[in-house]
């Protein structure tokens, strides 16, 4: 038995001791586990410290020993005080130790060092100014998004528009229909009936959401060429996917009302960088090796190595394909340089993506994840105890969303 503050109590944790008020009336009993409800319950009291078990109720379920901050050495080193001691950040660590073995299968060899580039300059090559827009501009290469979305988008904003006339523009491209039933008819959405047709999916999963999974489905396959020294397309892939299906489930916690688009954020945040690989690949590798070789955040060493960071190219480039603003603003700011100006999603964003990258699966070609920060968890304005659930999603779904999206088998 220990005493703990009511303020970093965990989920899952057993009070050990009778909890009394003032008149010393018992408000909540020896035995019951923590939840969110129940610690909301006791700080409305005023109820400061309170006796828990030595071991959680949900740590002897699985059979296991606490996970210790030492057991995600780099998740905590990178976290500035006070945020070290922070709950969230502990949860988040024992969440990961959790889920981490369950995902080994998915794990990514992609950050360790691959020979270099022909041609590629050494760390401490002179930085060229480069502009985002300036290169998003020279990736002339990179074909633009194919007229099904646009034509959809166009339907779906017209006043008078049907879900039988974004099925008929949505049946000029078999291939897309095809995977979009795959993806209506998975454990994705779980629904209990078989959809059969596209204008049913469109009714009962929403004609904006599905738009957004248009959008996810055919930006998938507009990246050709990238030497795999830099990046393997596949690992760089699963690391978007389940970072969407995490920011998803970030955005469920929150109720939002369109998670979707939170899918399409999370799986495209990192997009500049296939910019950069593409058009850039000396610079790119020459940052990548600063940020692995210091402490500097990847971003930090594009922004000293090439002139921009990939947020920054990926903003660019989503405006010239004129996606919504939102997509936009995520990739910009998904690394959260400035919390002041954070919005919700981008910092919805940035917690999917420290989580994924904590757990190791798929590679953006960043070495470390970024740094826990208490201000944006605030922002994020999630329940104790709903990490968890997110990195369970995030275990069921990823082996069959890889399979649905990239068409392949989901082992490395």
């Amino acid at each position: 038995m220990r005493s703990v503050r009511v303020t970093d109590l965990l989920v899952g944790q057993v009070l050990a001791a009778d909890v009394v008020n003032m008149h010393q009336q018992v408000i909540m009993p020896a035995g019951a586990p923590i939840d969110a409800r129940r610690r909301s319950i006791l700080k409305a009291w005023g109820i400061r410290e309170v006796a828990v078990e030595a071991a959680c109720e949900a740590e002897a379920a699985l059979g296991e020993q606490a996970p210790s901050p030492e057991s995600v050495p780099d998740l905590i080193a990178g976290s500035d005080e006070p945020d070290r001691n922070h709950p969230a950040l502990i949860e988040l660590v024992q969440v990961i130790a959790r889920a981490k073995p369950k995902l080994a299968s998915l794990a990514s060899d992609a950050s360790q060092p691959q020979p270099p580039l022909a041609g590629a300059l050494p760390a401490t090559a002179k930085n060229p100014g480069l502009s985002a827009e300036k290169l998003a501009a020279s990736a002339r290469a990179l074909p633009s998004l194919p007229s099904v979305y646009f034509q959809v988008d166009r339907i779906i904003n017209h006043p008078s528009s049907s879900a039988s006339d974004i099925a008929k523009v949505l049946g000029n491209d078999q291939a897309l229909c095809a995977r979009l039933l795959r993806i209506a008819n998975s454990a994705f959405y779980g629904f209990p009936q078989r959809i059969e047709g596209v204008s049913e999916a469109v009714r009962i999963i929403g004609t904006r959401q599905l738009r957004d999974l248009v959008l996810a489905t055919v930006v998938l396959m507009q990246f050709r060429g990238i030497d795999a020294r830099l990046v393997n397309m596949t690992s760089f892939w699963r690391h978007g996917l389940a970072s969407g299906i995490a920011a998803r489930a970030i955005a469920a916690a929150r109720r939002e009302s369109n998670t979707e688009r939170f899918f399409v954020a999370g799986l495209l945040h990192d997009i500049g960088s296939l910019v950069l690989y593409q058009v850039q690949p000396a610079l790119a590798q020459a940052a990548i090796e600063r940020h692995r070789s210091t402490d500097l955040s990847l971003e930090t060493a594009e922004r000293l190595l090439i002139g921009c960071h990939h947020g920054a190219v990926g903003a660019v480039l989503m405006s010239g394909w004129k996606l919504p603003h939102f997509f936009q603003e995520v990739a910009a700011n998904h690394h959260a340089a400035d919390v002041r100006s954070l919005t919700p999603a981008s910092a919805v964003v940035w917690l999917a993506d420290l989580l994924v990258m904590a757990l190791q699966v798929g590679s953006n070609g960043e070495a470390r994840p970024p740094r826990f920060n208490a201000e944006i968890w605030e922002l994020i304005g999630i329940a104790p105890g709903a990490l968890q659930a997110v990195a369970d999603e995030v275990v069921r779904l990823l082996a069959e969303t890889q399979r649905m999206f990239l068409g392949e088998d989901a082992s490395p």
